[in-house]
């Protein structure tokens, strides 16, 4: 499903126009990433949570050339599923 489709589902779920709905969904993603930049974790319990989480600095290799090179620390997030999310999911 993708972001126009998944709003569409929202707006006919809560009866809401497909333009308030979709400035709702803007300001989710927004606030997340702003959250997520700062290094902070999202938690909705039941649900999952966002958290960042560091990588280190590691040797890999260029895939076209072979060469190997030094990749840079960086940060990304992950998602953990919380206990309700992940029975639905696995038919529990």
């Amino acid at each position: 499903m993708n972001k126009t489709t998944f709003i569409s589902e929202l707006a006919v779920r809560t009866g809401r126009p497909v333009t308030e709905v979709h400035k709702f969904v803007d300001n989710f993603f927004a606030l997340t990433t702003e959250v997520l930049a700062r290094e902070e974790e999202i938690v909705f319990l039941r649900f999952g949570r966002f958290y960042p989480r560091k990588q280190l600095a590691r040797p890999v290799r260029n895939p076209k050339t072979g060469a190997p090179v030094m990749l840079d620390e960086r940060t990304t997030v992950r998602f953990k599923p919380g206990i309700d999310l992940f029975n639905i999911v696995n038919h529990k």
